[in-house]
């Protein structure tokens, strides 16, 4: 990208100075010829963020922008990474990495994700798209758009992410690209048997054949190794009781657990564009992207256990008060009470019991957006597009445990801060290795996920030239869309053993322990892996026993018919050069909810969306955009279906069920902009926006269910009263150019969001809306010249309530987070470059609490600090 050398004001006026010393001296001296302004190429970082400006000022929307150099340019295992850094913008770490975001305080729910303007298939359980999914290689752009227009599909109260792949006729840049390097995790290197060190790998070739006709390639692949520790509560029983007969009046948790994943992490991508332009009327391109992502992990499980009070949700197991005095029979020592909650404290007696696990968890996603597009202007005034698209998505995974059991006499616990369990000097549980177990049970669970969307649109804008109506433009869209769970349990036995008394003989050696240095904890029993643990004592896994959960199965259809109008105009208002646009998009959704039975729920609904939207440009520098709408978001598709369950897993969890008759989230919304491009690769820029949102859906108690193991509650989808959510976000980038060292510059935002919505839980205290952090900020460091690329970044949220899990009634309060990554590449010559990226420099760990209780510790997970060295090779 080319750009004169920017005049600042202290320049200008420099230059006035000179020219009034040489007006004197012309008198007495012919004056020199004035140079021509020097012209410089741009390139790498500051190219990217030059692009990404541009389109959001020629963009008729409130919006924000990525291009591929951005992103590479960002410490970013994928997509998610770099998103996360725009204004508002936040994710949540799963295993160590961005996955699903949240924007302007709203969360995945009410976030619409597409590929190439399509909507897609997704392997989770609802509609949000897994970010973590798509390799940063394969994707040319991301463009967040924060408010709505009647030509956009419809879905995204917080905003509509859409990625981009390559469009091969109007690329400009290297032919091919080879990329390799190695990755390698920090936490991973307290943990026997197990490599840290992975490899990505990645190419690319775009190629045209003429001037009408161009193909784009590429293909990814990627080995992460995220190895890590973490350790978890179950959540607190009820009731005051004299824990430490001294005075110390509480409840205990039902649990905490320390654990330690060995993960390998496997993506692949394929991206493949054909694009022909036979005339200057006609273009045809047809884009295909295939991304899986797999994943294999090895769990060592330490969980104490049966500390809750009895009676409780176990029956007769738990802390028990047998002579009705009001303290436990065996009591508690070094108790910490947080709100009548013991926090932290010593278990004495048999009660306390400590369960080993050996387990395995695998999944495999997979997924496939693929479209035909059709452009015709050959009609005097008129456009045409046509755009046939399907997008499949699968998933596939299994829980493997073998359950290992302890009596310990004395163990302790600790749930502040950095937490811990812990053991005195003596202890068998120190070195669990040498213990004889029984086999007592296990677990094996495992779901299929398939979801199956087919779309086609068609657009017709006409040219008009009557006064400040300058087009209209209508369209039409239709989706059908099926998505299936099916969830499968079985429990295996062992031929050799009658009953669980039986002794478990392991060969010398099989077994093993180790301890991290991330927390305190006793040590991690360990076996070569689940799978020889299972041949070992079950002579293997037969996952053909597996039955179909029927509680848990679901599908749902859903058909989605939708027909808009929009105007633009373009002219003068009040002395300023303006565009602006209005519209109305019509949408009718039918669904229908089926259990396993073929019994199903039918549900359908109506809105008109209405939309206008005004940009004023107050000079050549300085925008204010304005933009209204009623905006909704579907339903998730797990929360409309049909049935409930209860999990088989004993930690504290519940039932849950669906609601098929759910109305979406619907939002009447204002924004207002003001966006300042002061100098070249500068701006300035505040937003506000104030959303009220109807039907608000939550999870609230719906039943309960009474089994062998106690009563249940069993939560489910509702909708409820909404209210408002308002915020501001502030942009600030430039180059330094007041620096006598050219290169340097500043990337920063910073977002303020606030709402009165509630979760529906806790009933006694409830949680504020998922999503919504206050603060959220961005400030990056960038050098970019002499072909040296350099970026230090930080990245800050504040706590919010998050609920990016399977299950959607399992919400949680995120704490505040402040992380530290950095970006350092150099092009060696014209073909060669090399990059070094590090991410979480500061070792910040991910904290969740529960029930809206900051002490009542949900999961301490410590990801550790992770590196980045690749070679890049362009022609």
């Amino acid at each position: 990208m080319n750009y004169k050398l920017p005049t600042t004001y202290i320049s200008k006026a420099s230059l006035l100075f000179a020219l009034s010393i040489s007006g004197v001296a012309s008198a007495q001296t012919t004056p020199a010829a004035t140079p021509e302004a020097e012209e410089i190429v741009i390139t790498g970082m500051r190219a990217a963020l030059e692009k990404a400006i541009e389109v959001k000022q020629s963009s008729d929307k409130v919006m924000e922008a990525l291009s591929m150099d951005d992103i590479n340019a960002t410490p970013a295992v994928t997509i998610a990474e770099a998103l996360v850094r725009l204004p508002g913008v936040n994710g949540s770490r799963d295993r160590g990495n961005e996955s699903q975001a949240a924007i302007r305080g709203l969360g995945p729910r009410m976030v619409f994700g597409t590929v190439n303007g399509r909507e897609v298939a997704s392997p989770e359980p609802g509609r949000a798209i897994r970010y973590e999914q798509y390799p940063s290689e394969l994707v040319s752009a991301a463009e967040v758009y924060k408010t709505q227009s009647a030509d956009l599909i419809e879905g995204g109260i917080a905003g509509s992410i859409n990625l981009k792949t390559i469009s091969p006729l109007s690329y400009n840049g290297p032919e091919a690209t080879i990329r390799a390097g190695v990755q390698q995790n920090e936490a991973g290197k307290d943990i026997p048997d197990y490599d840290p060190l992975g490899n990505r790998f990645s190419a690319a070739l775009v190629h045209k054949f003429s001037d009408e006709f161009a193909v784009a390639i590429g293909a990814s692949k990627q080995k992460q190794k995220n190895a890590y520790g973490s350790l978890q509560g179950w959540g607190f029983s009820s009731g005051d009781w004299n824990l430490d007969g001294k005075g110390a009046i509480g409840s205990t948790p039902w649990g905490v657990a320390a654990e330690v994943k060995k993960l390998e992490q496997d993506r692949e991508g394929v991206m493949a564009v054909m694009e022909w332009a036979p005339s200057d009327t006609l273009n045809v391109k047809y884009d295909f992207l295939y991304t899986s992502f797999a994943m294999s992990e090895e769990q060592n499980q330490t969980w104490g256990q049966d500390i809750g009070l009895n009676p409780g949700p176990w029956g007769g197991w738990g802390i028990e008060d047998t002579n009705k005095d009001g303290r436990p029979d065996n009591l508690l020592s070094n108790v910490v009470l947080v709100n009548k909650q013991a926090v932290a404290a010593t278990i004495n007696g048999w009660e306390g019991q400590i369960r080993h696990v050996l387990a395995g968890y695998s999944q495999e996603n997979s997924g496939i957006t693929q479209g035909l597009k059709f452009s015709y202007t050959g009609i005097d005034n008129w456009k045409i597009d046509a755009d046939i698209s399907s997008s499949t998505a699968k998933r596939e995974n299994y829980w493997n445990a073998i359950y290992l059991d302890q009596y310990a006499e004395t163990w302790s616990y600790d749930l502040r801060g950095t937490p811990s369990i812990s053991a005195p000097a003596g202890s068998a549980l120190l070195t669990p290795e040498k213990a004889s177990y029984n086999w007592i049970s296990n677990v094996n669970e495992g779901s299929d996920l398939e979801d199956d969307l087919l779309s086609a649109q068609f657009d017709f804008k006409r040219d008009l030239d009557a006064g400040d109506l300058r087009s209209l433009t209508f369209g039409v869209r239709t989706a059908d869309r099926e998505k299936e769970v099916i969830w499968t349990d079985f429990a295996m036995t062992r031929t050799d053993a009658a009953d669980n008394g039986t002794a478990v003989k392991f060969p010398a050696g099989f077994l093993s322990s180790y301890t991290l240095d991330a927390f305190d904890t006793i040590p991690f029993l360990n076996a070569p892996s689940y799978k020889e643990t299972a041949q070992l004592i079950y002579g293997g896994v037969n996952y053909g026993a597996a039955a179909v959960n029927e509680g848990r199965y679901w599908k749902v259809e859903e058909k989605n018919n939708a027909g808009y109008v929009k105007l633009d105009f373009e002219g003068e208002l009040a002395g300023f050069e303006y565009d602006a646009n209005v519209g109305v998009r019509q949408v009718k959704i039918s669904t229908e909810s089926y259990a396993l039975n073929g019994a199903h729920v039918d549900n359908d609904f109506s809105k008109a969306l209405p939309s206008a939207g005004l940009n004023l440009s107050l000079d050549d520098q300085q925008k204010l955009r304005f933009g209204v709408s009623r905006a909704i978001s579907r339903p998730p598709l797990d929360e409309m279906r049909a049935g409930q369950y209860i999990s088989a897993i004993n930690t504290g969890s519940s039932g849950g069920a669906g609601n098929p008759l759910l109305k979406p989230f619907t939002s009447d919304q204002v924004d207002v902009s003001y966006e300042w491009y002061f100098a070249p690769e500068s701006l300035a820029a505040l937003s506000v926006y104030y959303k009220d949102i109807e039907n608000y859906i939550g999870n609230a108690t719906v039943g309960s269910f009474t089994g062998q193991q106690g009563t249940f509650d069993i939560y489910g989808p509702v909708n409820g009263k909404g209210g408002y959510v308002r915020g501001a976000e502030l942009t600030f980038q430039m180059p330094f150019t007041f620096l006598p060292v050219e290169g340097f510059g500043i990337y920063s935002n910073y977002a303020f969001a606030e709402s009165n919505i509630h979760e529906f839980a806790p009933s006694d205290n409830p949680l504020p809306m998922a999503g919504l952090a206050r603060d959220t900020a961005t400030l990056d460091l960038w050098y970019s010249n002499y072909g040296v690329d350099a970026r230090i970044g930080w990245k800050y949220h504040s706590a919010y309530t998050s609920a990016f899990t399977w299950d959607s009634y399992d919400l949680t309060t995120m704490d505040s987070e402040l992380s530290l990554g950095l970006s350092l590449a150099y092009d060696i010559n014209e073909h060669w470059n090399v990059r070094f990226q590090a991410y979480n420099l500061t070792n910040e760990p991910m904290r969740l609490s529960q029930n809206n209780q900051p002490a009542n510790l949900k999961r301490f997970d410590d990801y550790g600090r992770s590196y980045l060295l690749d070679f890049t090779w362009k022609l």
